[in-house]
């Protein structure tokens, strides 16, 4: 099943059938390994192809849906709610009830009608869907593998809902009175998100504070906190024990066992939560069968579980990091000190330092300051505000005088570790570059040397060879006299132009008002792959934020790059004029003189001996004859202007410049239907390529010719990065 992560495409019903059948007659044969080999195949392919079944269903249909669904989880910020609903019922398709897929639909606050949903409601809504698709860049976050692991298989706009069932549930009832009790304290979101997994008052600045610091992980319930409640109610129950002289190894762990289920269904029974349940109780039952040796048989048999039940949590990186944890805890048992201190302290380095490289390698690369803040803030999470927490539920639950006191003290414990987080990222903040994999390596691998001394040899140089593996993980250079990537940044656009270790940057695509931006998300984790020294220019078109939302991040970023703008209100003045060489390439400026907006976007073309480019912006008619008149000629490749309208790409525009390449930077299902249909009949003559359907394109440009690549399909594009159809 595993190896569904690299499959380029599924198997079709034909192949599955013939591999059903190959799986009974090896069965019959009893040739286990290479039936468990097949069942895997088959089992994955099954729910592949379910999953893909429902997105053809919603793409196939253009009117509004009927729904029911549960809510499982809400995501509020002051212009709308971001809800999770998890299908029963879609028109009259029907789930599978181990397997329901979900949906990601937005609840506009500003409907008059406007009532918020609660995690735990049953709804009856009608619904405007697109299927879920996700934006195909060469590099930052995995967002088509994570709709997968999630089964996301549409997201669009709730119209209308009644619930279901009008009383709320027990667990909805209890969080209010959490949410009463709490939410005068400043921190009250952190304390309700660590108690309940609810988020409803964190607010987005404290959010992005701790995902900055590398801490974000902390306040999504998981495995380390499931753990962290078995060992107290565990210990909890030794104690008992003791006081009642009670002798029996059962209680504690069915006691702990209890405990934990009961905080998964505060949490809602996540996902997350359910796997390291099913591990904890695995790896529990070996011990009662007094077989400790064989944990890792636990740990086995509950991977072979999980599998079985949510196939698609191998998509999900949690699902990795979870079992590489309590690998490393089960071998810090078995070869550490028998000091408890002392293997408190080994466990917390171990983790620390083994989960790096796969942080690494799963996520990118990742701030030089998270190893040493998570040294601190893990501890301190597991051993006093988690427990306190738990703590101050029980006492909120039973009104308790010392439930204020005790709340006031969690309360200041996270206004300090707010106020430091604040004070570290003004002061020694590390960007998201090849040089913060430098740092973090300098910090890792002095302690990793320390343990090579005191512990066994093989082990940690092991460990060495791991944390050196992800540094040699980049894109190629290749050979190309120089690069560009149109990147697949939904309905906007951003070129990066890479030549002699340094970068161009035209357009930055958009930024949302949910904070989210594809310059922090896809540009800057491209610039830092492609090693590059220097960012030589920053160009933006026109101000519109489907081409300038990332400037200001950009610009602080990388302040001594050169600027230039097309003449736009909203933009300064420095505007994009003349010729200049960069490097071997010849960079060309033209501006029409037709006011601002789009007639007034910046033009550049980019040019070698061999090949040039021409990146457009949102130029109209008007803009395009007056570009042909300054003597803009035979184009090798282009930039549909305003990603393809029908406002745009004249036929004598086309007929002058004559591209042998032309590329729509237009995202997947726009309410435009960009680009227009028009459009592509009078560029039929030129190969063409829509990112929103072929994802990133890249350019690799010499001296005689020039390759181009379409990141969604490339040779070893995993299926589910194809999973959409045009």
């Amino acid at each position: 099943m595993t190896s569904s992560l690299f499959w380029p495409s599924l198997l079709s019903l034909p192949l599955l059938y013939v591999s059903f059948v190959a799986l009974l007659a090896l069965l019959w044969k009893r040739k286990l390994w290479a039936a468990g080999f097949i069942f895997g195949v088959c089992w994955m392919t099954s729910h592949a192809l379910y999953y893909q079944s429902w997105l053809v269903t919603i793409q196939q249909k253009t009117a509004n849906f009927s729904i029911i669904g549960e809510v499982l989880a809400v995501d509020n910020n002051q212009y709308w709610q971001k809800v999770t609903v998890e299908l029963h019922h879609l028109d009259a398709k029907t789930s599978i009830a181990l397997w329901q897929p979900k949906l990601t639909l937005y609840h506009s606050r500003s409907r008059k009608d406007f009532v918020e949903l609660n995690a735990g409601q049953t709804i009856v809504a009608e619904v405007k869907l697109k299927p879920a698709f996700a934006s195909i860049n060469p590099a930052g976050f995995n967002y088509a593998r994570w709709l997968v692991s999630k089964s996301i298989i549409g997201r669009g706009k709730l119209i209308s809902y009644r619930l279901l069932d009008e009383q709320p549930s027990l667990r909805e009832s209890g969080l209010e009175k959490l949410v009463d009790s709490l939410q005068h304290f400043p921190y009250s979101g952190e304390m309700l998100a660590l108690m309940s997994g609810d988020k409803r008052l964190l607010s987005q600045q404290h959010k992005q504070l701790y995902q900055q610091a590398g801490l974000g992980h902390l306040f999504v319930l998981s495995g380390l906190h499931l753990g962290i409640v078995a060992f107290w109610s565990w210990l909890l129950a030794k104690l008992l024990n003791m006081i009642f002289r009670v002798h029996h190894q059962a209680a504690p762990i069915i006691f702990s066992l209890f405990c934990c289920l009961a905080f998964c269904w505060l949490a809602n029974w996540q996902l997350s939560m359910m796997r390291a349940l099913l591990m904890y109780g695995c790896s529990m039952l070996f011990i009662l069968l007094g077989n400790r040796r064989k944990v890792a048989s636990g740990l086995l048999l509950s991977a072979f579980l999980i599998l079985l039940i949510w196939p698609f949590s191998l998509y999900n990186n949690g699902f990795w990091l979870s079992y590489l944890a309590v690998a490393i805890v089960l071998l810090c048992l078995w070869l550490g000190p028998k000091n408890k201190l002392a293997m408190l302290v080994l466990i917390q380095l171990a983790i620390g330092l083994l989960m790096m490289p796969l942080q690494v390698l799963l996520f990118g690369l990742v701030p030089s300051s998270a190893l040493l803040l998570n040294l601190v803030a893990v501890p301190l999470f597991s051993l006093v505000l988690v427990p306190a927490l738990l703590l101050l539920m029980l006492l909120i639950g039973m009104s308790s005088r010392f439930a204020q006191l005790l709340a006031e003290f969690i309360d200041s414990i996270f206004s300090y570790l707010y106020h430091s987080l604040e004070w570290l990222n003004a002061s020694l903040s590390v960007s998201l570059n090849s040089s913060s994999m430098v740092i973090g390596l300098l910090l890792v691998l002095p302690l990793s040397a320390v343990l090579l001394i005191f512990y066994r040899e093989r082990l940690y140089l092991a460990l060495l060879l791991l944390l050196l593996l992800p540094s040699g993980s980049r894109l190629s250079q290749g050979n190309a006299h120089w690069q560009v990537f149109v990147l697949d940044v939904g309905q906007g656009l951003a070129v990066v132009v890479s030549h002699q270790g340094e970068a161009l940057i035209y357009d930055t695509g958009p930024r949302f008002r949910s904070g989210f931006s594809y310059a922090e998300s896809v540009i800057l984790p491209l610039i830092a792959e492609l090693r590059t020294r220097h960012v030589d220019s920053i160009v933006i078109s026109h101000g519109d934020n489907d081409h300038a939302g990332g400037r200001e991040v950009l610009e602080q970023t990388f302040p001594q790059a050169k600027r230039y703008y097309g003449r736009d209100k909203r933009l300064p003045d420095a505007h994009c004029q003349g010729s200049r060489l960069w490097g071997n390439l010849q960079l060309d400026f033209y501006l029409a003189d037709l006011g601002d907006g789009n007639n007034g976007s910046c033009v550049l073309k980019i040019s070698d001996s061999n090949t040039s480019l021409l990146l457009t912006g949102d130029i109209e008619l008007l803009a395009e004859q007056q570009l042909v008149k300054a003597g803009l000629t035979n184009i090798n490749i282009m930039l549909s202007p305003h990603h393809g309208s029908n406002s745009s790409s004249s036929a004598s525009f086309i007929d002058s410049l004559r591209p042998e390449v032309v590329i729509h930077s237009s995202g997947a299902f726009n309410r435009f239907a960009f680009p227009h249909n028009a459009v592509l009949k009078r560029y039929a003559a030129s190969t063409q390529y829509i990112t929103g359907r072929d994802g990133a394109i890249k350019l690799e440009i010499d001296d005689r010719s020039y390759q181009v690549h379409s990141y969604r399909y490339l040779k070893m594009s995993p299926w589910y990065r194809q999973i959409i159809s045009w």
